[in-house]
């Protein structure tokens, strides 16, 4: 284990209003990995931060994994969102402004965000590529632009929301409401915000990217649904299963379980990963990094 956290939660995320597709993950020290159930048949968004501020008050020291991007691109000269809000400078701000834009949204639900006009003209809602998309490099995160370049995988830009099954945009606004929320309740001296913050002494939460571990323990990109194939990818990042996993699940749970086990093990392994080359300190924090993705 890492010489400094306790315990490894991996998170699966959504933008979905209702929320039907979270899952978290909880993977120990010594690399039992179990599932931990809502009180519903679904995660609540609140409910998954209110679960999160509970772990984290009672001590322990945790690094959360969460799957949505953290930020959207930053394109110096320009800013955030083309220009059209030149006062936020940051992640931090960003928050701030999608939590404005969300307009109070039950269940940290970010949908009205897209439609906010500071938002909108950024996004490839439907139809055929706009004009504005270019060769799209910069509707990418640095980061995701170094997980394609390295082979971890093509990470697709919060901006396109043209098709369903593979859109990120809604998911990561909904995920920086809630992550604001999880700060603020768990106060900046308790939990540390990967890349942006200094993570020493702290709980840490940092945006990772299930498919890293899938390829790593089972050298495919394919959804895991069955725990023979689970339990066989787990002991590849030398973890078990809790037997509370069951032998069949959705893949948001698989992507929760295989996350946990897997950054339980890459900072063991890869240490080098809270430092990216190529990852200044002012882009980490104005666009954060995925976790586990070279730079």
């Amino acid at each position: 284990m890492a010489p400094h956290f306790d315990r490894v939660i991996g998170i699966d995320w959504t933008g979905a209003n209702p929320a039907k597709g979270i899952a978290i993950a909880d993977c120990s020290a010594d690399g039992l990995v179990r599932p931990v159930f809502p009180s519903g048949r679904y995660w609540r968004r609140e409910e998954a931060v209110e679960w999160l501020a509970g772990e984290l008050a009672g001590g322990d020291r945790l690094l959360i994994g969460i799957d949505c991007a953290f930020s959207l691109p930053w394109v110096p000269g320009v800013g955030y969102l083309d220009g059209r809000v030149p006062d936020v400078e940051d992640i931090f701000a960003l928050w701030e402004l999608v939590e404005e834009a969300s307009g109070g949204a039950p269940d940290q639900f970010a949908g009205p965000a897209v439609l906010d006009p500071r938002f909108h003209p950024s996004f490839w809602i439907n139809g055929p590529m706009p004009d504005h998309w270019g060769d799209g490099d910069a509707k990418r995160r640095r980061t995701e632009v170094a997980a394609a370049a390295t082979g971890a995988g093509t990470p697709v830009s919060v901006f396109k929301l043209a098709a369903a099954s593979k859109q990120v945009g809604k998911a990561s606004l909904a995920g920086m409401r809630s992550l604001r929320a999880l700060r603020r309740r768990a106060g900046a001296g308790r939990l540390a915000v990967w890349p942006a913050e200094p993570t020493e002494g702290r709980s840490v939460v940092a945006e990772i990217y299930p498919t890293l571990f899938r390829k790593a323990a089972l050298r495919s990109v394919v959804k895991i649904t069955g725990r023979e194939v689970l339990e066989r990818a787990v002991r590849h990042f030398g973890a078990r299963l809790d037997p509370a996993v069951p032998e069949g699940f959705d893949d948001h749970l698989g992507d929760a379980l295989i996350t946990a086990a897997g950054l339980r093990w890459l900072i063991q392994e890869r240490p080098e990963v809270w430092h990216p080359p190529g990852l200044a300190s002012d882009m980490a924090r104005r666009e954060g990094w995925i976790l586990g993705v070279h730079g």
